[in-house]
């Protein structure tokens, strides 16, 4: 219930901010390359916390088609990958 109602307060912000960009342009956000902290953003990306929540939200993103079940066989292939390192 909660992912769902951060779902919807999320759209309803990019609603708010896209309304907001065609009115005044100067408000756009920079790129995400620009940001002084990106290349340590790029870092987490290879962390398991990250990795095992990609696999969730494409989980539930594919639920109906059998979602969770690839995300334990994921989930198992990372944790492999992982005790590797």
């Amino acid at each position: 219930m909660a992912l769902l109602s951060i779902m919807i307060s999320h759209k309803q912000e990019q609603k708010i901010y896209q309304e907001k960009i065609k009115k005044d342009t100067s408000l756009k956000l920079p790129p995400l390359e620009d940001y002084p902290d990106y290349k340590e953003a790029l870092k987490f990306k290879n962390h398991l916390s990250y990795k095992l929540g990609q696999a969730l939200i494409q989980a539930n993103k594919t639920w109906y088609k059998g979602g969770y079940v690839k995300m334990w066989f994921e989930v198992r292939k990372l944790k492999k990958e992982f005790k590797k390192k």
